[in-house]
């Protein structure tokens, strides 16, 4: 699938000077990050899915991550919280499709809703309708809707196909190579999702894709996109800034203890000689001459 706006190959997309020739803008920076995140994640737990002994890492990290019924409820720790959050960045590791189909949606419809409506508010979009499709699932199955376990980010997904159809209805996209807009492609998405709900046995969590598409609906249709917005994008260079600063104040307590020690050996040395000092003491020494 892909998709296109006219107004994104100006100026971005032009090449040259009216050769027509088009090229794709960079990735937004957290379609980006999102993108690879996942891509690891599924390479690492693929590569390792059978190895060692029991179920491999890969497998056993799965079933903790997942969306896995056996432990809500009934089975230790029994509300496994993190499982509605986590099961988003694991995929299917049986084959490629899974992760491959996320992938390019991300690509796509990611970089249009983050370049349309900024960081921020796409990631809301994004994990708002990767928790509402985990917490909805984890209701439906304490009533024995569903067992085993779920994996994937299709929920968070399809918040994103629809909000971006939401906001962009009229926009063209190539679907499976058959142009069309961008709102008759994720309203198709939307009803096979349903007509297939209540169908045993398809081997996927319609529930997820649905809750996930109605938020992104809800989001862009009730103007939440309008309200002002957590700052989630800058959250990582936040926390990172405050580890630099508790890292810079540490270092700064600890010049100041080994300087306040320093005097004091020196105050020592000029009333009793270098003999009163201990092996560990002429050996800070030695360092702090290293360090001036």
């Amino acid at each position: 699938m892909s998709a296109w706006r006219k107004e994104w190959d100006e100026p971005e997309g032009r090449v040259g000077d009216g050769g027509g020739m088009l090229s794709m803008p960079p990735l937004p920076v957290w379609t980006k990050r999102l993108l690879l995140f996942n891509l690891v994640v599924f390479i690492v737990l693929f590569l390792t899915r059978n190895a060692g002994t029991g179920l491999g890492l890969g497998n056993t990290v799965t079933s903790w991550l997942s969306i896995n019924t056996t432990m809500w409820w009934t089975e230790p720790p029994f509300v496994p919280i993190w499982q509605v959050l986590t099961y988003g960045f694991l995929h299917d590791l049986g084959g490629f499709g899974h992760i491959l189909f996320n992938s390019l949606a991300l690509f796509f419809f990611g970089a249009m809703l983050e370049r349309s409506l900024g960081a921020n508010r796409f990631l809301v979009v994004y994990f708002g309708a990767l928790l509402l499709g985990g917490v909805v699932h984890v209701l439906l199955s304490a009533f024995g809707f569903y067992t085993g376990y779920v994996v994937g980010a299709s929920g968070a997904i399809m918040g994103v196909i629809v909000a971006a159809a939401a906001l962009f209805p009229n926009a063209q996209v190539l679907f499976i190579f058959i142009p069309m807009p961008l709102y008759l492609m994720a309203g198709g998405l939307v009803v096979m999702d349903l007509l297939m709900f209540t169908s045993a046995g398809s081997g996927t969590a319609h529930d997820v894709h649905l809750a996930g598409a109605l938020f992104g609906f809800l989001y862009i249709k009730r103007g939440w996109h309008h309200r002002r917005t957590p700052e989630i994008a800058e959250l990582p260079g936040r926390l990172k800034a405050q580890a630099q600063a508790k890292r810079e104040q540490r270092a700064l307590g600890k010049r100041q203890a080994d300087e306040e020690r320093l005097d004091a050996l020196l105050e020592r040395i000029n009333r009793e000689g270098m003999s009163s000092l201990t092996d560990a003491e002429k050996a800070f020494l030695k360092q702090m001459s290293k360090r001036t």
